[in-house]
């Protein structure tokens, strides 16, 4: 009975989460915003974004039409009660204005992990941190570093700073 009901709880949370990364594939605003928690905290390089309509207009919004028909490539995934650690590649073309930065078209192939706390009964993460190589990204999508940065500085003095 015990290895029946873990193993349920394991095909539940890997079905989560790439039903999460499948939704970010498209520009369904509310679907992505379906699987956060109205006081969601997520941390992305440089950035602390706390509640749900932050998240939105602060991330989801200028990602939608920046990177449309991007995927997640879950690699690995590593899990426990309340809480997953997801190895990905991101793989997008850059289409849309992102962080001030016009469209390059650009190939994005970016390797990433991130680390989501979830309450499973709600499907929806309460917390979550995203890691990836940002000098790569800037790399891969022509643009300079030192211009991301100081616009990151920018973001960070109107939000959280980490």
């Amino acid at each position: 009975m015990t290895a029946s009901t873990a193993f349920c709880a394991d095909v539940d949370v890997e079905s989560f989460i790439n039903d999460y990364y499948d939704a970010w594939s498209g520009t369904d605003e509310d679907l992505i915003l379906s699987y956060y928690a109205d006081t969601v905290v997520l941390q992305i390089p440089g950035l602390i974004i706390e509640g749900k309509e932050v998240l939105r207009d602060q991330f989801v919004r200028p990602f939608i039409p920046a990177f449309r028909g991007n995927r997640h490539l879950v690699k690995k995934m590593i899990f426990g009660p309340g809480a997953v650690v997801v190895e990905f590649s991101f793989e997008a073309e850059h289409k849309g204005p992102f962080g001030g930065y016009v469209a390059t078209g650009a190939r994005v192939n970016l390797p990433g992990c991130g680390v989501y706390e979830y309450d499973s009964a709600k499907r929806q993460i309460t917390a979550g941190r995203i890691y990836f190589d940002v000098g790569r990204y800037c790399r891969r999508s022509r643009i300079r570093w030192q211009m991301i940065a100081k616009r990151l500085q920018r973001v960070c003095s109107r939000t959280s700073a980490i």
